[in-house]
């Protein structure tokens, strides 16, 4: 468990904890049957924010960065993330989930709607979460309600608020257990340089990337924080059986020219 609290669910509203995808989008991809590769830039706000959400009470999600990418059919996906900047000491960690949070026109979530409270306050383990986010496993998080007139509840409710639920599929972190805690079930790479890429069969559907900090500090900053650059990356390749036949269909391809 933390020894030190990030920060109470009181003062994350403070901070506009919102998640979104602004920029963050790395694109569609047929997984199996092309080749295909897209890179996203962004930034986290800590060096700890993803280590801190694999405790059972959870972790600030506004510390974290999300992406997101959208799969046409199952196929293996290799996501990739690497700090960037002259200084960077990020050790990077990241987790997959299908499914995405609120999107346009829907309000953005964020941990200290009124909904997120009321949903983190009726689970189990210890209370008060630190956040909604959780890194190894499913999450749930709420936004809040948009009105027909901006800022006017008495306008009328345009677009209800809703939860909206991130099922897990996978993650990975860099370097050991000595960096990112001894929480089961993180997939360390064994060698802590910034970098980090894992490959990850998946069905068709929509996809949220969570990037953070992967180092477990026994007594974390409480700010202000220091922004820290990342590239996120994520490429398919076609299936063997798939080189095959582009191979066989370019052999026929040549023949015929050749007779020709």
């Amino acid at each position: 468990m933390k020894s030190t609290l990030i920060l109470t669910l009181a003062t994350i509203g403070s901070a506009s904890a919102h998640l979104s995808y602004t920029s963050r989008d790395l694109g569609t991809f047929s997984p199996g049957n092309e080749t295909a590769s897209s890179l996203k830039s962004g930034t986290v706000s800590s060096t700890f924010g993803w280590a801190y959400s694999t405790d059972d009470d959870f972790g600030d999600s506004h510390r974290n960065r999300a992406f997101r990418f959208t799969l046409l059919n199952q196929g293996d996906v290799t996501l990739s993330v690497q700090r960037t900047g002259v200084g960077n000491t990020l050790l990077p960690g990241f987790s997959v989930f299908s499914g995405l949070a609120h999107v346009a026109p829907e309000s953005s979530a964020h941990d200290s709607s009124p909904l997120s409270l009321s949903y983190l306050a009726s689970l189990g383990g210890p209370q008060p979460k630190q956040g909604a986010f959780f890194a190894l496993g499913d999450w749930t998080i709420g936004n809040e309600d948009v009105y027909n007139t901006p800022g006017d509840p008495l306008s009328g409710v345009a677009v209800p608020a809703s939860l909206r639920t991130l099922v897990y599929k996978g993650n990975a972190a860099d370097g050991s257990s000595a960096n990112y805690g001894s929480a089961a079930g993180i997939n360390g790479d064994g060698n802590a340089d910034g970098y980090i890429s894992a490959t990850f069969n998946l069905p068709a559907g929509d996809y949220t990337i969570i990037v953070g900090g992967g180092e477990y500090l026994t007594t974390p900053p409480v700010g202000p924080y220091t922004s820290y650059g990342v590239n996120v990356g994520l490429s398919v390749v076609p299936e063997p059986s798939s080189f095959a036949l582009t191979a066989i269909a370019g052999l026929g391809l040549a023949l015929r020219r050749r007779r020709n």
